[in-house]
């Protein structure tokens, strides 16, 4: 593991590095662990994990000294250091209920359309003050479908979101902080426009995406975050044949370039440790970076 490998996968997308790493871990996770329930022991979960890249999720409540400190104490122990930040949608999801949201977009379009854009320049604004942290990676999360679909119209993820993420991917991709971007579901009708507006990274879930065909369509301008199935984190244990088939997936997804091997839904509970463990084991001797020497 080295700090390097995160620089060099953003900088040079052929490169067939692969990379381990969580989105996202529930604090009970970390607590039946014997790690402590904040970013410090989301760190060092990820490095006793031996994981490449710690995500840390960015709320209005750290401040730029702790996320400093964070990124060194996580580049000390050899990993790479990004973060996850609610995008506009999801932000107003913490604010009210969908239903309520959904009844705005129709009965009050100008009004949802300027509390959107008021949550994208919040965004902004918090990006820029890590700017200067040395933090190469931003996920931007925004649960936009369901598991057949999206929420709503992509004419109206046309009309209201992709404006405000085309802002977003221009103020900071091609400038020290390169941005990706999640969200659970189906939402393959929209993908060729998440590309098209600047989004690199990608973390989507397996069940609702095809992520082998998503990456041949558009080969090193998109990087997987992803891979790990919800299913194969909530058995007891992977059989033979499942250990196979989850191998197979895994190497076909790292085998197209750059790859961060993740799930979308995250370690919710200690069990799926265990098969996160067990995923890790399987695939110990996929591609790595080569040395720095080299």
């Amino acid at each position: 593991m080295k700090p390097g490998k995160l620089p060099l996968l953003i900088l040079c997308p052929k490169t067939p590095i692969f990379m381990r790493g969580e989105l996202w871990i529930a604090p009970e996770v970390l607590l039946a662990n014997g790690f402590s329930q904040d970013l410090k022991g989301l760190v060092e979960m990820a490095s006793s994990m031996e994981a490449d890249i710690c995500f840390l999720p960015y709320h209005d409540s750290l401040l730029i000294s702790d996320l400093k400190e964070l990124k060194t104490l996580a580049n000390d122990v050899g990993l790479n250091c990004a973060l996850t930040i609610d995008g506009p949608f999801q932000s107003l999801t913490q604010q009210r209920d969908l239903l309520t949201i959904f009844e705005e977009m129709g009965r009050r379009p100008l009004n949802f359309q300027e509390k959107l854009t008021k949550e994208m320049w919040k965004i902004v604004e918090k990006m820029r003050r890590v700017e200067e942290l040395g933090i190469e990676l931003a996920i931007l999360c925004d649960d936009l479908a369901y598991k057949a679909r999206l929420y709503f119209s992509p004419a109206n993820f046309r009309k209201y979101l992709l404006p405000l993420y085309r802002i977003l991917a221009s103020e900071f991709s091609s400038k020290k902080i390169t941005m990706g971007w999640h969200s659970d579901g189906n939402v393959s009708a929209i993908l060729s426009d998440l590309v098209n507006c600047g989004f690199r990274f990608f973390s989507m879930e397996s069940e609702c995406v095809n992520l082998l065909a998503f990456k041949l369509s558009y080969g090193n301008r998109v990087t997987l975050i992803g891979g790990i199935r919800t299913a194969w984190l909530l058995k007891d244990r992977l059989d033979r044949e499942q250990q196979q088939e989850c191998l197979k997936e895994i190497k076909n997804l790292a085998a197209e370039g750059g790859f961060i091997l993740a799930s979308s839904c995250g370690l919710f509970s200690p069990e799926s440790l265990h098969r996160l463990k067990e995923i890790y084991s399987l695939t110990k001797d996929l591609a790595t970076l080569p040395s720095e020497s080299e």
